[in-house]
């Protein structure tokens, strides 16, 4: 026996205790979030409202009809999707280890971060019930921020070690963590950015009484259509390295948009304007997205074949 060889076996194929800790809390956490979600529609032993009932109580003009937020059983479902693959990826051997720690497929900080935003989800809840929108705005604000830094950090990961993968012959994992991983956390992403817009215009209107909420509504349409635009120019221009498959946002904000109209539809409300004419900028701005993929995946193809990399046969 080679005792050289089976000492390397054994170091090779280390599991790393605190970042398999880190991923495994990441999985109680969003399920801790589920579980709260599913009781929030009170009232209950821990809330006191229907979170739709609080909503109501907060006319806006620009607030989406009530199917509309079915599309929160596909951002959990998508959510799963994703923790299934981190999971999986604790068993998952590759030539130099285990493939979460070595070439470490998603990095600690977007873990870190996604447990963040958990915890401000059920913040929400309990803000939101107690009608306690300056709270509440805080909150909503940090979830979209926590999981664009998660992808910061996740998009940066899977550009330093593309080319790894593709030589240990797992490119079907940067195809993986750009679709069950970045485009999930992106749809999440944008839903309760806007979702924070939305906030952000009842505290206008009716906690600090800066406004009216018609104004309140086209000042976060302003916002909304700032966001869009400065996302398409840097994703489009500067950061297709990174950023070029992830497609989520655009589906989430024709929803949200349509989910406005059919509620609110009114030709003569400078906010129905709006939300049409933004409607159409989203739909045009998708069929670009569409285009700009297909034709750089084809034209500039990212991360180009290279040699495999090959270990010792056990």
């Amino acid at each position: 026996m080679d005792v050289n060889f089976e000492i390397e076996k054994e170091v090779k194929y280390k599991h790393h205790a605190a970042f398999m800790l880190l991923i495994i809390l990441t999985v109680l956490g969003f399920a801790a979030t589920c579980g709260f979600n599913a009781v929030s529609n009170g009232p209950n032993a821990l809330f006191l409202n229907n979170t739709g009932d609080v909503s109501d109580a907060y006319y806006l003009e620009i607030t989406p009809a009530g199917w509309t937020f079915s599309i929160w059983g596909i951002i959990y479902f998508w959510q799963v999707c994703f923790l299934i693959y981190a999971l999986v990826s604790l068993c998952r051997k590759g030539p130099k280890g285990y493939l979460y720690v070595n070439p470490g497929l998603l990095p600690a900080g977007t873990f870190i971060f996604y447990i963040v935003n958990n915890l401000c989800n059920i913040s929400w809840l309990f803000l939101w019930d107690r009608q306690i929108l300056w709270g509440a705005l805080i909150v909503i604000a940090l979830m979209p921020f926590t999981l664009w830094v998660a992808l910061v950090f996740c998009h940066l990961r899977l550009d330093s070690i593309a080319y790894q993968l593709i030589g240990m012959n797992s490119g079907k994992d940067i195809w993986l963590i750009r679709f069950l991983v970045q485009n999930a956390m992106a749809f999440y992403a944008t839903w309760v950015t806007i979702a924070t817009l939305l906030n952000l215009s009842m505290v206008l209107s009716y906690v600090t009484k800066a406004v009216t909420q018609d104004v309140a509504c086209t000042i976060a349409l302003g916002i909304l259509s700032a966001e869009i635009t400065t996302w398409f120019i840097l994703e489009t221009f500067v950061l297709d390295r990174y950023v070029r498959y992830t497609f989520a946002p655009y589906p989430v904000i024709i929803m949200a948009l349509i989910g406005s109209m059919s509620k609110n539809w009114d030709p003569t409300k400078r906010n129905s304007i709006f939300t049409a004419v933004l409607l159409g900028i989203a739909g045009v701005l998708t069929i670009v997205k569409v285009s700009v993929i297909i034709y750089r995946h084809i034209k500039r193809p990212l991360y180009q074949k290279v040699e495999p990399i090959t270990s010792k046969p056990f």
